[in-house]
């Protein structure tokens, strides 16, 4: 018995899902930093509290050199994210904003740790100050900042394989340097 050919229009399908499935990975990826972006440059607090905490990638820089790091280091992560996001998200040299967000995403990876280095060792100055009827509650505090930072290392792992799959594949299909060129 022959193999079954498959209907013309069953390839039609897959394509419209292809093209779907694309479009709903390069919105939710680029969500991910743009909403971020947005969340940690929103307000003056937000601000000041991105500088905060991209300062604790230097750990062994005295001030002043720490803060202006910070401040060069937060500028250029909130750049980075920009155009990296938006790169994605419209398809317009998505190889590159992959590129972009993958170095990002990686430096994440160690700003998590960091961030739970930080976490332990201020909970270690608070925890004798806090009274026996909260030390239950101090803990709880501790312990979720810690698996926080945990989970969003671990997140980042997985950012940064997607990140390299657009360094490697592109953004696929219906970008807008695809709609322009058809036009031409």
């Amino acid at each position: 018995m022959p193999p079954r050919q498959p209907r013309q229009e069953s390839f039609e399908n897959m394509d419209t899902l292809n093209l779907v499935g694309w479009l709903v990975v390069r919105f939710t990826f680029a969500y991910v930093y743009l909403y971020a972006l947005y969340l940690n440059t929103r307000d003056a607090a937000a601000r000041t509290w991105l500088i905060e905490h991209t300062a604790y990638l230097f750990p062994n820089t005295p001030e002043p050199q720490r803060t202006s790091l910070a401040k060069m280091g937060a500028l250029a992560s909130a750049t980075i994210m920009f155009v990296g996001g938006i790169s994605i998200l419209l398809g317009l040299e998505g190889r590159i904003g992959g590129l972009l967000l993958l170095l990002f995403t990686a430096g994440g990876i160690y700003q998590h740790r960091r961030e739970r280095e930080v976490a332990m060792a201020v909970a270690a100055k608070v925890e004798p100050l806090v009274p026996a009827p909260g030390k239950a509650d101090f803990a709880t505090l501790q312990w979720s900042a810690y698996s926080g930072h945990i989970s969003s290392g671990l997140k980042n792992w997985a950012l940064c394989g997607i990140s390299f799959g657009f360094c490697a594949w592109g953004t696929g299909p219906w970008s807008i340097l695809d709609s322009w060129v058809h036009k031409l």
